[in-house]
Order: C-alpha cells, then sequence, then structure tokens
C-alpha cells in the first residue's frame, strides 16, 4: 500500500502529502479528528460515544485500515512521525497579545502589543501511543525493546523480522544511536532515567530526547536569525515550551529542554548574530546555566557583544517597550501539532484550548499557514532547510551545495 503510493513521489511530493493530508483536528491521548471533509471520530479503540466513528489510527497504511482512516488521505502515524520535524513560519499581523484565552478578539489599544511579526509553529515529541512516534526512540520498555520488534543487535531469521530491523537502522542512523534491548539497560538517572508514570517499567533516554530537541531548536534559531538578518535588525525570539505540558512524559523535560537550548545557542553563536534576545516563558524552571533571567550570553562576533536572555512569563505579541528592544523583529514560536492544521483544536471553535489554538486566535496564521489556502508558499516545492553552515536555504540549493562537496 505504501510502496503503491511512494513508487513515483518525489521529496516534494512527499512533503506535500505531509502538509495535505494531516487532519484538520488532531487532539487528545484517544486521537480525536476531525478530517478536510469534516468527518470526525477517535484513532483510539476503546474511545468515543454511541455510534460514533471508533477506528485505530495506527492501522493506517496497513491491511487492517478502515475508512474513513485510510492511507489515501491521512498521513500514517510512521508518516506523522516526520511531519513533526516540519516548521512553517511567515510574517503575520497580529490582532491582540496572543495570551492563552485571548478568543481572537481584537485589541483596541495598539499601544499594547506589536503589531507583527513572525511565527513560527514547532512540533513537540509525542510518547502517548506505545510503539508509535518518538516513543519508539526515547522511551525503553519491556514490551517494545525486545529483538522481536527489531530492537538490538541480530541477524534476521525471517522477511517480517528483516523490516522491523531496516526501520530500526532507519531511525538509528538518523539519531546516531542504538536500539537498545531493555534488558541490556538500567536506570541510572544520567541517561537512563525515570518517566513520569509512578511504577512504571519504563526508562526514559534523556540523550535521544536532547537530539530530538536539537532539531527544533536550530531551526527555530536559524529561522530567527535569517528574518531579522533581511531586514537588517535584532530579533526578540518569545520562547515556550514544546511537549512539556499535558504531553510531557518525563519530570526531566523541562531540565533537558533548557540544557539543550543553551547548548545549540552556544554551538551556533557566530551564526547568531542578528538574535537580541532569547525570552523563555511559562518555564517552571527560573534558571538553567546560561538561561536565566536578565543574563548575557557574549560573543565576539555579535555587533551587541552578545545576546540578552531573559526568563520571565509575558504573552507573544505583548508591546517591547523598553528602549533597547523597540526597533527589534518579534518572533514567536509555539507549541504546532504534526497531524494537525495550524489551529488545531481552533477549527472546532475550541479557542483558548492550547498554545496552537490560542496563537491562531491572535495571528493570521489559519491562513498563511494553510497548505489549502496559501498553496503558492505552504507547499513542498518550497521546502527550505535549516543549515548551521548555509543558513535557511531551499532545498534545490542545499543539494547542489552537497554534492558540490561530496565530488
Amino acid at each position: 500500500m505504501e510502496k503503491k503510493v511512494y513508487a513515483t513521489m518525489s521529496l516534494y511530493g512527499l512533503v506535500q502529502r505531509l502538509l495535505t493530508k494531516r487532519c484538520i483536528v488532531f487532539v487528545g491521548p484517544c486521537d480525536a479528528y476531525m478530517l478536510i471533509n469534516g468527518v470526525t471520530g477517535y484513532g483510539l479503540p476503546g474511545y468515543g460515544y454511541q455510534d460514533e466513528i471508533v477506528t485505530d489510527y495506527q492501522c493506517i497504511g496497513t491491511n487492517d485500515e478502515v475508512e474513513p482512516l485510510i492511507f489515501q488521505n491521512c498521513l500514517s502515524y510512521d508518516e506523522v512521525k516526520l511531519s513533526a520535524f516540519l516548521s512553517i513560519s511567515s510574517h503575520t499581523d497580529l490582532i491582540n497579545n496572543g495570551t492563552r484565552k485571548n478568543y481572537g478578539i481584537i485589541e483596541k489599544d495598539l499601544c499594547k502589543i506589536e503589531r507583527e511579526g513572525v511565527v513560527i509553529g514547532l512540533i513537540g515529541s509525542r510518547f502517548q501511543r506505545p510503539f508509535a512516534m518518538e516513543y519508539q526512540d526515547i522511551v525503553i520498555s519491556p514490551q517494545q525493546n525486545v529483538s522481536e520488534r527489531g530492537y538490538g543487535q541480530q541477524e534476521p531469521t525471517n522477511g517480517s523480522l528483516q523490516g522491523k530491523l531496516d526501520y530500526r537502522k532507519l531511525w538509528e542512523k538518523f539519531y546516531e544511536e542504538p536500539s537498545f534491548l531493555y534488558k541490556e539497560v538500567r536506570k541510572d538517572q544520567k541517561r537512563f532515567g525515570d518517566v513520569e508514570k509512578i511504577h512504571s517499567a519504563e526508562i526514559f533516554d534523556n540523550v535521544v530526547m536532547k537530539k530530538r530537541f536539537t532539531i527544533s531548536f536550530d531551526t527555530l534559531l536559524l529561522e530567527a536569525q535569517a528574518r531579522a538578518s533581511n531586514l537588517n535588525k535584532q530579533a526578540y525570539v518569545h520562547i515556550v515550551g514544546i511537549g512539556l505540558g499535558v504531553w510531557r512524559y518525563a519530570e526531566q523535560q523541562e531540565l533537558i529542554f533548557l540544557e539543550t537550548f543553551g547548548q545549540r545557542v552556544r554551538h551556533l553563536l557566530s551564526n547568531l548574530n542578528n538574535i537580541g534576545v532569547l525570552h523563555f516563558s511559562w518555564f517552571n524552571l527560573s534558571q538553567w546555566g546560561d538561561l536565566k533571567h536578565n543574563g548575557f550570553i557574549e560573543s565576539k562576533t555579535h555587533p551587541k557583544g552578545g545576546i540578552i536572555t531573559l526568563m520571565e512569563n509575558r504573552n507573544p505579541a505583548d508591546k517591547l517597550k523598553e528602549p533597547e528592544f523597540e526597533n527589534m523583529l518579534l518572533v514567536i514560536s509555539y507549541a504546532w501539532d504534526a497531524n494537525a492544521l495550524p489551529g488545531n483544536e481552533f477549527w472546532q471553535k475550541h479557542l483558548a484550548d492550547s498554545s496552537d489554538s490560542s496563537n491562531a486566535s491572535s495571528t493570521l496564521v489559519t491562513e498563511l499557514h494553510n497548505p489549502f489556502i496559501n498553496t503558492e508558499w505552504v507547499c513542498g516545492e518550497n521546502l527550505h532547510i535549516a543549515s548551521a553552515d548555509h543558513g535557511i536555504i531551499h532545498i534545490s540549493d542545499y543539494a547542489k551545495k552537497m554534492s558540490n562537496i561530496s565530488n
């Protein structure tokens, strides 16, 4: 089934599929969904009410798939896992301060808010479905991490196992980490920590979590840098947690988030000369390493001597009142979903359920970031790569540069 769809598909076509075959709405641990045709239901058997559609979302792309959740019209969980690495960003008008319960009410006193900025959606890890998405790589469990599922170093004994081994090798190469067998790992509260569930036998791989965060953070930092550089401005970057709220699976995820973010800033520092402020909002921790309120990360190449760090709660589009911030480009990050259109719950008139829906209620992303409306820009052919060596670059130009290097 998948081979038939992918047989003649280009990279552009794959990205186009990831953008357009997602649900309109995809929420909750029961995989509640609304499809582009308006059909609603639950993707986790055992949930839902009488007469409601309840089919297994994990069956998409297999012989067990059932209408309306079929591969022709929907993303499989393997594809949603890839979709989580995509971000969409654009300039947008801002209609209010973006507080969680803004309900799309237009701010009348325009002195209270920034009138425009750049908005970028970032996607956190999802662990709520065992054996799917980031659970496969970051959670080590007695049911999942067994040789029968392709984990560990072994020789295939049949065709079915070969496929599972090949799948694990793909992600081993991506993260540059082995697929551990559960029996080989012990919690040490360093690399291998606890999950949040009490008395759980599951083990959380903090290192792979860090690598997963790295992809999103590099994208945000390099995109903010490029946007500000194009305008000859400094960027004021509003940063919120991704996957740290209701989706958090291990208590240490916030610590890993901040530690990784600080490390990525240090790693990319010479490339971030148009990043003026990193403002961390709605975190439980008040400091981690270089990241603290009224902190400063020195940089020899930065025109201002370095990057200011702030760590206190603010609304995304609050007016930048301090004189040194007035001419900065506001870059707002928000927690998006890998299997929903920007706004997610917004499309069911739940305007304050999440960062996703509240952001949609205060910006124009439901149209600007919509592949069915802004077809010229939100499409596979407009795919860009965030690269430390080349900045934000179109995929075709990136491929040419990589080809020249290899030659």
